[in-house]
């Protein structure tokens, strides 16, 4: 089957066009954001893994669930396996635009590897939006949204996550403007007509059910139960996440036939149609997160006027290359970013763009003003790579706090 078999409007416009839809307009500063973390909490996908993936029949309830797990251990595999392709990071400032393309190697990009587990689970839309709908606001971000309104600022939300359920989320919200999300393609009920009409259907979703089997069995084969309280936790063993892992691997890479590798996926098809929507799906990794805050940036008041924040991994990429940035309770965001910030209150944000936007041109003035002005209430920090550990534990303490114990990024 050709290629273009499988890549519509579901797999996830341009960059470009992404940047059409948010509408920024000229001058003033932008504050480009993570969504999940520092503007709502949660994580839907992750959410949706754990409820939907179990064995059937009598099972013990657990923690973490056998979805964390599936989620947890297939990020590590994907983590390892994508380190070699990844490109490197450039300079701070926008200085040197980001490279390529956008593809499964970047930081991130492994949430559409949900899509046909979730499929073979029977998840549909409705389902992954009830979840979306759920999750709350962070503390103090309605109120740091209205404040930047009333300053000028204009403000974007960029996230991994699949776009259109948040999309519905900012609508109900009020505060953040729909077209200003800008997030992955996730075309699960796209991908069902795709098999169906291609009679793919039975055949490609046994060999996901197949793999989940395998995936359960060797869960409950290297794992303890046992009875905490009133909470049943799980000690999944070293050897069973190796043994996960080279499973995760087969699934995605033999059976799926998927390539994390831009170059080696254009000159050949993925062997199963869900491979070739798993490919064809523009996923905003890392390197798009730049590429979007960094384009936005230049048609708003210029790579100058912008501030990005973020709170992981993914986010890293972004970070470094803004001027001025806040890494927000995580500490690789802490680490990639000019200025770390624990805090359980996102109006100790506005602090920080105020103190920016009034001419502060050095960090450490700006830090050490906050500091100053918050008096406590928030951990204001220098951040880089001299991050010390006993500040990173304090940023993932409240991050597991506000977000959960497990977060994948």
């Amino acid at each position: 089957m050709a290629r273009d078999d499988t890549v519509g409007p579901a797999t996830g416009g341009s960059l470009r066009e992404r940047m059409d839809e948010a509408h920024i307009q000229p001058g003033g500063w932008l504050l480009a954001s993570d969504v999940e973390g520092p503007l709502f909490l949660g994580d839907f996908i992750a959410e949706a893994l754990s409820a939907c993936l179990k064995p059937s029949g009598g099972v013990v309830e657990a923690v973490p669930s056998y979805g964390q797990i599936l989620y947890g251990e297939g990020y590590a595999a994907f983590s390892a396996d994508t380190d070699a392709l990844r490109r490197p990071e450039g300079a701070r400032c926008g200085r040197t635009s980001p490279e390529g393309g956008y593809t499964l190697a970047q930081e991130g990009t492994d949430t559409i590897f949900a899509l046909p587990l979730l499929l073979a689970a029977g998840a549909d839309y409705s389902y992954l939006e009830r979840l979306a709908l759920r999750s709350p606001e962070t503390p103090g971000a309605a109120e740091m949204a209205r404040r930047l309104d009333e300053m000028g600022w204009q403000r974007v939300g960029i996230t991994t996550a699949p776009q259109q359920p948040y999309r519905l989320v900012a609508e109900r919200c009020g505060w953040l403007a729909a077209g200003r999300l800008l997030g992955s393609p996730f075309p699960l009920m796209e991908a069902e007509a795709l098999l169906r009409r291609l009679g793919r259907w039975d055949v490609e979703i046994d060999g996901v059910r197949a793999y989940l089997r395998d995936a359960y069995a060797l869960i409950d084969r290297h794992s303890e139960v046992w009875l905490d309280g009133s909470t049943w936790r799980r000690h999944f063993s070293e050897a069973g996440r190796k043994l996960l892992r080279q499973r995760f691997r087969r699934f995605y890479r033999e059976e799926l036939g998927i390539s994390y590798s831009h170059g080696e996926r254009a000159g050949r098809s993925a062997s199963t149609a869900l491979g070739r929507v798993i490919e064809a799906c523009g996923m905003v990794g890392d390197r798009a997160k730049a590429a979007l805050a960094l384009g936005l940036a230049r048609r708003g008041g210029g790579l100058d006027r912008l501030v990005t924040m973020g709170d992981g991994a993914n986010d890293a990429l972004m970070l470094r290359r803004a001027c001025w940035s806040i890494g927000v309770n995580g500490p690789a965001a802490a680490r990639a970013a000019a200025i770390g910030l624990v805090t359980d209150d996102m109006r100790h944000v506005l602090v920080l763009l105020q103190l920016i936007e009034q001419g502060g041109n050095d960090v450490e003035d700006v830090i050490g003003r906050a500091q100053a002005e918050l008096r406590g209430a928030a951990l204001v920090h220098r951040g880089g790579d001299g991050v010390s550990a006993k500040i990173a534990e304090k940023h993932q303490l409240m991050k597991r706090r506000l977000r959960g114990e497990f977060v994948t990024y």
